[in-house]
């Protein structure tokens, strides 16, 4: 299956969202107070209130003593809800959602 150059340029095109300044300089201090709080990047709340204070912190001691004072936070893990999935399968004991649209391989396969 070869699918045309053009095609690829056209789909391949990302927009990139560059992150706001303020928090470029503290990128360093970013990833320190991720790897003191065993966690990602992303899970990461740096205050934006005190981003001076922040960005002079360059040593995992001065990370941990932002952390005490709280101005670092570990975000919580974002949920996961499952009650879609529970409603959709309730109608499909209903018989709902199983017409021919919706079945994938043969007849003997199912």
């Amino acid at each position: 299956f070869k699918v045309p150059g053009s095609f690829i340029r056209r789909v391949a095109r990302v927009p990139f969202v560059q992150p706001p300044r303020q928090f470029e300089a503290m990128k360093l201090q970013k990833r320190l107070a991720a790897e003191i709080k065993k966690c990602g990047r992303g899970r990461i709340w740096l205050d934006p209130n005190e981003s001076n204070e922040i960005s002079m912190a360059n040593s995992r001691f001065n990370i941990r003593k932002l952390i005490k004072d709280g101005l670092i936070i570990r975000k919580a893990v974002k949920m996961h809800s499952r009650s879609r999935v529970r409603k959709n399968l309730e109608a499909k004991r209903k018989g709902r959602h199983t017409g021919i649209g919706k079945r994938r391989g043969t007849k003997e396969a199912r």
